[in-house]
């Protein structure tokens, strides 16, 4: 049996001795879902039949019916570990049965001899699972979904799981003392860092939820209970600990949110805010992602409010030029853990490297750093982002780098490019087209592509084709029309993708003689970036946009530059 197989039994005693007298039942690594007509419960085990009469003992297990246990020859002990937590995932975001499981699997996600092998079979167990009617989506389109991506069932990576226990140790210990602190996660795009935030939050929620899960390797789990068993303490002592993940950007918020409602166990809609919505609370932790993006007075919309909120913290007649949001932060928390990546800052309303280090100072917080440096989105890996960081650059003597199972390749034409996304995007689904803010949006407003058309109101025309902005800004990335459309950096920034298509407008070109990037703030038509910036300052948000926009696909990137000059330069380093 070299392939995987499923066998269900009844979950009662009767069950348990069918399962002892199988060949693998007492002494082989197995992973099995227990399940009745709405949950169900995975986990892993080196005896299936142990595991079994553990469970029957459980009285949190009394009102399931079946277990399922998955058999294979080749399976071994991080095979089983592996393969457990993948399932676990799957199915929070599948939402057809309810997880029992708070955790996601007892062991971070390593690499072991042979994964990708074991990896492979994850496809056709869940196939199996459907068969069995115990799932309901496709694999591909949970693997497309950003309830899948932002799943805090998300199994880490050593280095990940590092920071997570980290943070989660320093959150505890800084909490007792009563000393207030933060914990700063820094890394490039794609290193994981919102996973590891969403992995802390439900793990600080739901240390005292349910019992302890079982393992039959103590030393596999010892990481993990030592923590919770720490957290627990200290809320059984002062109560529930009041947190909220803080989200900048509207658009991911609100995926955030629906989440949230969606995995429930603890998470709440209500947990995920805005900057402003901190005014009037107190809170034990506020965990902060894209911190980078987190707003000052300055060329945003919503000024009036800007004000209360300052003058609800720091007292009336409190001036906002004074203050950033990220101030704000600090100030209502006790401890705070951010992600935070100065590379990303893409417009004049971030918050400057000087006003990040002087919200610490003012606010006499301590501060821990923590850093992630391995590529976890793109196959690319690290090499591929350093590559584009110094292909924006114009370092001298840069040759072309050939990256490894990455699909990067420049178009002479922009149509071909366009056309191979939308076949990408037919193929493997999450494909989008984005580019730089080079043309005027002359169809915010409309409701239809159709209408678009009829006004003749297309926003983009390169080469004689004509193209239409984003429709909408809120999950722009989300929605199937969207492949029709042309996104940007504020409807991209925080996504993956599987495939990246990017339109180098007519803003940003290539000086052959000077060798270097050149901007013409007169072909940028984003005023909320324009405004305030100074040709140093623009160059910076407008090179950050673009390697950020890059960065989003996970298998590839298709790149097409409208002016001549650049798309020679691009060609020394990108496949035609």
């Amino acid at each position: 049996m070299n392939s995987s197989e499923i066998r269900t039994f009844r979950f009662d005693k009767t069950g348990l001795e069918e399962v002892r007298l199988l060949p693998n039942g007492t002494d082989w690594p197995v992973v099995y879902l227990i399940t009745n007509s709405k949950d169900v419960y995975i986990g892993e085990t080196s005896s299936a039949s142990n595991r079994m009469t553990q469970h029957l003992d459980n009285p949190e297990r009394k009102s399931l019916k079946e277990i399922h246990i998955l058999f294979d020859n080749e399976f071994n002990k991080s095979a089983i570990l592996d393969i457990e937590q993948s399932l676990i995932q799957l199915v929070s975001a599948d939402n057809k049965l309810n997880l029992l499981n708070r955790n996601g699997g007892q062991s971070q996600k390593h690499n072991y001899f042979q994964r990708e092998k074991y990896q492979a079979k994850i496809g056709s167990i869940w196939q199996k699972l459907q068969n069995m009617q115990l799932a309901s989506k496709n694999y591909d389109d949970i693997l497309n979904s950003d309830l899948f991506k932002f799943s805090p069932y998300n199994s880490l990576t050593e280095e990940q799981s590092v920071a997570c226990y980290s943070a989660l140790d320093d959150v505890i210990d800084k909490l007792r003392a009563g000393i207030k602190s933060s914990f700063v996660l820094h890394g490039s795009a794609g290193t994981g860092k919102s996973v590891v935030l969403v992995n802390i939050l439900n793990r600080l929620i739901n240390a005292t939820a349910v019992a302890m899960d079982e393992t039959d390797d103590e030393e596999e789990l010892s990481p993990y209970l030592r923590i919770r068993r720490k957290i627990a303490a200290y809320v059984n002592e002062n109560g529930p600990l009041k947190v909220a993940l803080v989200m900048p950007m509207a658009s991911i918020r609100k995926t955030l949110k629906a989440v949230f409602r969606q995995t429930g166990h603890g998470l709440k809609a209500n947990m995920v805010i805005g900057p402003s919505d901190i005014s009037n609370e107190e809170f034990d932790v506020l965990l902060v992602d894209e911190a980078h993006r987190l707003p000052q007075y300055k060329n945003i919309s919503w000024m009036g409010s800007y004000k209360q909120t300052t003058e609800a913290i720091y007292g009336e007649g409190a001036d906002p030029n004074d203050y950033t949001s990220l101030d704000w932060i600090l100030n209502r928390s006790k401890y705070s853990i951010l992600v935070y990546d100065s590379a990303q800052t893409v417009k004049g309303s971030d918050i400057t490297e000087e006003q990040y280090l002087r919200a610490f100072n003012r606010e006499q917080v301590s501060v821990s750093n923590h850093w992630l440096f391995s590529q976890m989105r793109c196959k690319g890996g690290q090499e591929y982002i350093d590559y584009l960081s110094r292909i924006f650059k114009c370092e001298e003597g840069l040759v072309r780098n050939e990256i490894v199972n990455y699909d990067f390749r420049l178009f002479e034409h922009i149509q071909d490019m366009i056309q191979a996304i939308k076949r990408k995007d037919k193929e493997i689904g999450l494909c989008r087209s984005v580019a730089g803010y080079s043309w005027e949006w002359i169809s915010k407003g409309c409701n239809s592509l159709e209408e678009v058309k009829r006004r003749g109101l297309e926003d983009i025309t390169i080469e004689g084709y004509k193209y239409i902005w984003n429709m909408s800004n809120m999950e722009w990335i989300l929605r199937p029309s969207s492949i029709d459309e042309i996104g940007c950096i504020h409807t991209t920034q925080g996504y993956d993708l599987n495939y990246v298509g990017v339109i180098f407008g007519e803003e940003i070109d290539y000086d052959k003689d000077k060798n270097q990037i050149i901007i013409d703030p007169s072909k940028h038509f984003d005023s909320n970036v324009q405004r305030g910036a100074d040709a140093e300052e623009l160059k910076k948000y407008l090179i950050n946009s673009y390697k950020v926009m890059m960065s989003r696909g996970i298998k590839g990137c298709y790149v097409y530059a409208c002016n001549p000059s650049l798309r020679e330069y691009l060609s020394r380093f990108i496949p035609r």
